[in-house]
């Protein structure tokens, strides 16, 4: 089969194509033939060493494929032909601490795309007890749900499991035109919050008008006085933080007292320093957020399934320079929406 390995961290020449062969399943495992495999700022990441990360490996855990083979002791619920999307991680189900609800963050969980081989590729093998079944993916293309897992799922965990934001609260998105921003500014929407979309890019802005955001702000460095003055001085209840340090301090500075940030992404991964009086003087706090859960994954399929997110996303061929281009692209922040590899 063809896939994209990488060879060792460093610059985008280390993505490198090859013939491999199909990987084997074990009798717990299934074969998915790739349907799409989203490209995340985290593979970046990944790509220059910020991650654990042992290369040689096929990079990619946005996941959803059609089962070709299955293992002869995977539940009969799954079965050939059937459309799976995965979770971004292998957790162990005999791990006591991998409870439902919390499999995300068990020590024992094994990252795809970094620690075993991940979707740049026209096959993989997967556990069963990672998958959820689409029944109907109603009029969303298949590959979109690639993203279902690591973006829609993660954007619920953030506003309904951990943030429990109620309608008609108020929510901050940075990076609003980005491959997160632009899905969580329908996720709010379809939980009834208000939002306020932040963005360093007129252009982007008029293109994310058509998810109607409550108000768009267009900003150069700083956006907190604008957020003040459109919540009368208040401030919003929520942050959707999928920028990061470079702009955390503005984030906080936009929160009402006892606001929360639900911090997702961070593109620049060196130190930050704050001031610990903005969250204690206004008994604000920082969220982190990490990635989703099974239950969460079925919610996004769901709002994916209903077209209460409308997928954000274009495609790309398996093949090496396209894969090195969209890495750089995603790199610069020059990606409207997702990138999805489409074998």
């Amino acid at each position: 089969m063809r896939a994209i390995i990488m060879n060792s961290v460093g610059g985008v020449e280390n993505l490198v194509e090859k013939e491999v062969e199909i990987p084997k399943i074990s009798d717990e495992d299934v074969l998915l033939k790739v349907v799409g495999c989203g490209i995340c700022y985290r593979d970046v990441l990944a790509r220059k060493g910020f991650m654990r990360v042992r290369p040689p490996v096929i990079p990619g855990h946005e996941i959803v494929g059609r089962i070709v083979e299955v293992g002869e002791r995977v539940p009969q619920n799954f079965k050939k032909n059937d459309l799976v999307a995965s979770l971004i991680y292998i957790y162990d189900p005999k791990d006591p601490k991998c409870v439902e609800g919390r499999e995300n963050i068990c020590r024992s969980r094994v990252s795809i795309g970094e620690e075993r081989d991940g979707c740049y590729a026209e096959y993989i093998s997967l556990p069963h007890w990672i998958l959820v079944k689409i029944d109907d993916p109603g009029e969303t293309p298949p590959e979109a749900y690639s993203f279902a897992a690591c973006v829609i799922g993660t954007l619920v965990r953030a506003l309904k499991t951990i943030g429990k934001a109620v309608r008609g609260e108020s929510v901050l998105i940075t990076g609003a035109s980005g491959g997160i921003g632009v899905h969580a500014i329908q996720v709010a929407k379809a939980y009834g919050l208000k939002v306020i979309a932040a963005t360093r890019s007129s252009e982007k802005a008029e293109k994310i008008k058509i998810f109607n955001p409550d108000h768009i702000i267009v900003y150069k460095d700083r956006f907190s006085e604008e957020v003040r003055r459109l919540t009368d001085g208040e401030g919003v209840d929520y942050v959707i933080e999928s920028v990061g340090g470079p702009t955390l301090t503005e984030s906080i500075r936009s929160l009402r007292w006892g606001g929360k940030i639900l911090l997702i992404g961070n593109v620049d991964p060196s130190p930050y320093q704050m001031m610990l009086g903005h969250l204690i003087l206004r008994e604000n706090s920082i969220l982190g957020v990490m990635n989703s859960c099974k239950n969460e994954l079925r919610e996004a399929i769901d709002l994916l399934r209903k077209g209460f997110v409308k997928p954000v996303y274009k495609t790309i061929s398996l093949d090496q320079d396209s894969v090195r281009e969209a890495h750089q692209i995603i790199e610069r922040g020059g990606s409207f929406g997702r990138i999805v590899i489409k074998p």
